[in-house]
């Protein structure tokens, strides 16, 4: 009976376990799956029941959100902004990750706590030294001014996935390296880099969608329609949304949440596998 007992038990665990992770699963996916059913009803039909399913789906509210609103023009912007910012970020966390894991120069360990130390910085406490430091540059309402608060705000996490990697990987590597007369260039270009492959694509997603996702900073920084990034485009259609009405609305939020789930999907084995600190390392 005590045996028995126990391989219930062991069986009701992972039952447990998965029905619990598929509740949360659902509950996360909701909110997606309520915007993407209400993008294909009619406004009548959103009004009179904002739970009802669409039965009979209608693509008009996505033909009616590139009538309303350049979102072509607003697509081609966030798609310019992130890019950018995507590279630096990468180039730059994995080229100060390397120098703290690697060369271990004089205050190395001091640099690497100070990127530590901005992860614990809240962002809103940032906005206005940022949005001050741009307009004495000169690059307030310009895509210039979103890419490098952007890219910088990437740093702290960037750096430390980047150097905890590159702890994982051997000296020998390098020894080999320097053997073959290899410069410094060329290991961290051609040896190094493939060997942190999954911290460098996790770093590429959390930058994109950080970028394509911001708003706060953007909104405060451009003035100019054309430069409008698409959450700043989607908010204008919102605040319209008596005019235009409410379909075209969810159907711009899906275009513009639809790019960030395709990335992640893309990506997902990398970023996964990056959790696993030195995980895409083979000793």
């Amino acid at each position: 009976m005590t045996s028995t007992h126990l391989k219930r038990r062991g069986l009701r665990a992972p039952l447990a376990a998965t029905m619990l992770t598929w509740a949360f699963a659902l509950i996360s996916a909701y909110p997606l799956l309520w915007l993407v059913m209400q993008s294909l009803r009619s406004d009548g039909a959103i009004l009179s029941d904002p739970w009802g399913l669409p039965l009979s789906p209608d693509f008009s509210g996505y033909a009616r959100a590139f009538e309303t609103t350049p979102l072509p023009q607003y697509f081609l912007n966030s798609l310019l902004v992130t890019a950018a910012v995507v590279i630096l970020s990468v180039a730059c966390c994995a080229g100060a990750g390397y120098a703290i894991s690697k060369l271990r120069f004089p205050g190395s360990n001091l640099v690497f706590l100070a990127f530590l130390g901005m992860l614990v910085v809240p962002a809103p406490i940032l906005l206005l030294p940022v949005f001050l430091i741009s307009r004495d540059l000169g690059i307030l309402n310009t895509h210039i001014g979103l890419i490098a608060p952007y890219a910088a705000g990437t740093l702290p996490i960037g750096v430390y996935l980047m150097k905890t990697h590159f702890d994982a990987v051997p000296a020998s590597y390098a020894e080999a390296a320097e053997i073959d007369r290899a410069s410094a260039w060329q290991t961290f270009r051609h040896i190094m880099l493939p060997l942190i492959a999954p911290a460098a694509a996790t770093v590429a997603i959390l930058a994109f969608m950080s970028a394509w996702n911001e708003y706060i900073y953007a909104l405060v920084s451009l003035r100019s329609a054309e430069l409008f990034t698409l959450p700043i485009g989607v908010a204008d259609l919102a605040a319209k949304k008596f005019i235009y009405g409410y379909s075209p609305v969810f159907a711009a939020m899906v275009l513009t949440a639809l790019p960030v789930y395709l990335a992640f999907f893309l990506a997902q084995r990398s970023f996964l596998s990056s959790l696993a600190i030195g995980g895409g390392v083979k000793g």
